[in-house]
């Protein structure tokens, strides 16, 4: 946010970022962390591969999604279950809290302090055993973030890792009750195959989605599926007619 936008902000009495108070899945300790307002997001457009373009970085919700524990260092989103398998807290203990140096992640964050945020819960879901559609939703926001900051070799990296959860999502059917459907995640790992040049991988998912038995029920989808699948095919076509 520009300067003076803030300073307007906070006369009329209404700062972007508000406190929201959490409870540590882990320690069980309270704290607070930032959240941004609905009224100051303004998206500009959605990419194919579902990444919100906002209209700028300081009013970008994606930097807030994180929470991360100022005391035990354990950090999650909205999205990740309170049940820990047993041992899991006892992992994350020994593994992440014993070397923790307390910070404090509850102000206004940078773009690299966000990275910073996810990359921890990516470590705290995997020791906790977090379910691989939880695990693939961060790889996935922090190949977004990466793509803010325009570097596209790491932007590909957290995609790779991002394809190999959502694989394991699809095959064991552990996005039930999400938000996302079957169709979308096979559409997802089409597109994020085509983003890291794997074409075949892609035109084998996008294939799925065009046969998908429930693609009727999700057109937008479909219809962006076959617009990828177009994208990867012309190329091929434009040779063969040379």
């Amino acid at each position: 946010m520009q300067k003076d936008e803030r300073v307007k902000s906070l006369i009329n009495g209404i700062d972007p970022l508000y406190d929201k108070e959490i409870i540590c899945l882990c320690c069980e300790k309270k704290y607070s962390t930032k959240r941004l307002r609905t009224r100051y997001i303004r998206a500009i457009k959605t990419e194919s591969d579902f990444f919100t373009v906002y209209k700028d970085l300081e009013h970008n919700p994606y930097l807030y999604e994180v929470h991360v524990c100022p005391d035990c260092g354990f950090s999650a989103t909205d999205q990740f279950s309170n049940y820990f398998s047993p041992g899991a807290k006892d992992k994350v203990m020994n593994e992440l809290s014993a070397h923790w140096i307390p910070r404090n992640f509850g102000r206004e964050r940078s773009l690299n302090e966000a990275i910073v945020t996810y990359k921890l819960a990516v470590f705290s879901g995997i020791l906790k055993k977090e379910k691989h559609i939880v695990l693939a939703g961060l790889y996935l926001r922090l190949g977004w973030l990466y793509r803010i900051k325009e570097n596209n070799e790491q932007e590909k990296r957290f995609l790779r890792l991002a394809i190999d959860e959502y694989e394991n999502s699809y095959q064991q059917s552990d996005f039930i009750g999400t938000q996302l459907t079957e169709i979308r995640i096979i559409y997802l790992l089409g597109e994020l195959n085509r983003r890291i040049g794997l074409n075949a991988n892609a035109i084998k998912y996008f294939s799925r989605v065009i046969q998908h038995r429930e693609k009727d029920q999700e057109k937008k989808v479909l219809e962006m599926a076959r617009e990828q699948w177009y994208l990867i095919r012309k190329p091929e076509e434009t040779v063969q007619k040379l």
